[in-house]
Order: structure tokens, then C-alpha cells, then sequence
């Protein structure tokens, strides 16, 4: 459907993202999205990926280097380095976990973007569907878009996912954590588009993923990440039935229940110390203060 070329490049930090990258790269090149990665010194298969994919769509690999510590704010000032240096129409903030596409069935996120441009917007907001696997399925190694089915609507406000942007109208998206644009010629589209995060692939996954995850000082000093700071091994057990659940048929549908909109994570559904809680109590347990 596109007549005018529209250059689009998705900027990614990754850290031992082979699992994910090896279905998400092949995405993003089938739309001719490029790819610039920001390597967070990986160790595991994920550089061989960068090689397989380079120039479609990987144009660029660039080294974090890794202290131990989930740095979001060093990630933010990484992707801004990228985006000052490139000369794309349109940027998206994209993690290796997620799926970003059109809300409509035959419309691809190029589409969505291209869309955008045209109706004289700057700037496109997605809807978070956030699933996962079944309690005791692995998809680290199968095709997890075909084989999780089952997700929640992870919405704890409105607007609050501007992912993609026109790189030239100086839209910046710090002050939020990566999350909402702000800028005097902010323009969004009013159609949200589907963002599907896959945040986990196996309970083996999760547990490897964000038990015992250090966060930098400063992130937790802008109160990001309240609903990642200790978590713990049980906290993490995938639960079997429940009505904050939804299944798409499959992987094709775009018929997602939006009725239930939620503003926790599953591993925050059962807790009886309410999560703000539980963040305070890790902030005053840090071996230095910090205000919040």
C-alpha cells in the first residue's frame, strides 16, 4: 500500500536475547525495518544472529558494556546516541520480548507507521497484551508466537505505550522511562496498535529472568520498575486458570478481549502485601538512601 518511501529503524538493547531475536529479527526484515542493536554484552548465541542478519535488517551493533545492574536510564541515553546519529523517518523503541504490529488483519507495522505519516501524526501509542505459557510449557526453543496463545491486557493507563515516532519533531521519551513521548509538536495517532509482549517463554525462563535482578540507583530514584524489585522464585509460578486470562485462537487473530484491563503483572495477582509496599521495603533495605 505504500507509495512514498518511508525509512523506519527499530532500536533494540539486548543481553542474552538469542531465544527471542531468532523470531523477531526475521519479522522486522520481512518489513524491511532496520535494525540497529545495542549490545549489552551478551554471551550467548546472540552475536551469530547479528551476523546471519546483516544489513537486513541488522545495520548496526553497538557495545553497553555490562556492570550487573538493569541500567534503563544508561539504555535510554545509548538509544538517543542512535537516534542523533541515524537519518531514518520513523524510530521505534522496540525490546527484544515483544511484537509490535497493525491492529487490523492485513496490515503490517510498516503499514501502521506508514499510515500514521500520511494522516499527519508523529507519533504512534500501542496497546500491551502480555502472554504467557501454560504452567508447565517451555517455548525457549519453539516457535513461542504460534504456541502462547493465552494473555492479559496490561493497561495501568491510557496512552501510556508511544513506541514509534518521526525521528525529525525532537519527540523524546526519557522523562517516562521509554514509554510516553513529549515534545510541543507530539502529534499520536489516535489508533492504538497491538504491542504483544511475550515476557516470559517457560516458568524456568522467568526465574532466570528477574529473581535476584539488581536495578541502577537512579531508575529506582525515578520510581521505574516498582513492579520488578523482588521478586521472588514463588512469586513467578505461572497460574493455571484464570479469569484475568484470555486465548486468541491463534497467532493470526487480532480479537483481543480488552473488557479487563489490568495494572499488575500476573506475579503480582496473589501477593497479600501490596506491591507498593513490598518496593518501599527493598528501597529502605538498600545499603545507601535514596528518595523516591
Amino acid at each position: 500500500m505504500e507509495n512514498k518511501v518511508i525509512t523506519m529503524c527499530a532500536i533494540i538493547v539486548v543481553r542474552n536475547e538469542f531465544n527471542y531475536l531468532r523470531l523477531l529479527l526475521p519479522y522486522l526484515q520481512s518489513q524491511q525495518i532496520d535494525v540497529v542493536i545495542i549490545d549489552n554484552d551478551s554471551n550467548d548465541n546472540s552475536t551469530k544472529l547479528f551476523d546471519e542478519f546483516w544489513q537486513t535488517p541488522v545495520i548496526s551493533v553497538n557495545r553497553l558494556p555490562f556492570d550487573g545492574i538493569f541500567d534503563q536510564k544508561k539504555m535510554l541515553i545509548a538509544k538517543q546516541g542512535i537516534i542523533d546519529s541515524i537519518s531514518h523517518d520513523w524510530i521505534i523503541h522496540h525490546d527484544a520480548d515483544e511484537m509490535m504490529e497493525h491492529r487490523e488483519k492485513g496490515y503490517s507495522l510498516r503499514d501502521a507507521i506508514y499510515q500514521a505519516d500520511q494522516g499527519g501524526y508523529n507519533a504512534i501509542n500501542f496497546e500491551e497484551f502480555v502472554f504467557i505459557p501454560e504452567r508447565n510449557q517451555d517455548c525457549t526453543y519453539s516457535n513461542y508466537y504460534e504456541e502462547i496463545l493465552r494473555y492479559y491486557f496490561f493497561s495501568p493507563k491510557c496512552n501510556r505505550l508511544n513506541r514509534a515516532w518521526k525521528r525529525c519533531d525532537n519527540l523524546q521519551n526519557f522523562l517516562s522511562g521509554g514509554h510516553q513521548l513529549e515534545g510541543e509538536l507530539l502529534n499520536v495517532d489516535p489508533r492504538n496498535h497491538i504491542l504483544r509482549h511475550y515476557i516470559t517463554l517457560s516458568f524456568e525462563h522467568a526465574k532466570a529472568k528477574y529473581v535476584g535482578r539488581k536495578f541502577a540507583v537512579d531508575d529506582l530514584a525515578l520510581g521505574w520498575h516498582s513492579n520488578r524489585v523482588n521478586i521472588e522464585e514463588k512469586d513467578l509460578m505461572l497460574p493455571l486458570n484464570d479469569k484475568k486470562l484470555n486465548y486468541l485462537d491463534n497467532f493470526e487473530s487480532k480479537q483481543f478481549n480488552r473488557e479487563l484491563p489490568l495494572k499488575f503483572h500476573y506475579w503480582q495477582w496473589y501477593k497479600k502485601l501490596p506491591f507498593k509496599q513490598k518496593f518501599k521495603k527493598y528501597i529502605r533495605n538498600l545499603p545507601f538512601k535514596i528518595t523516591i
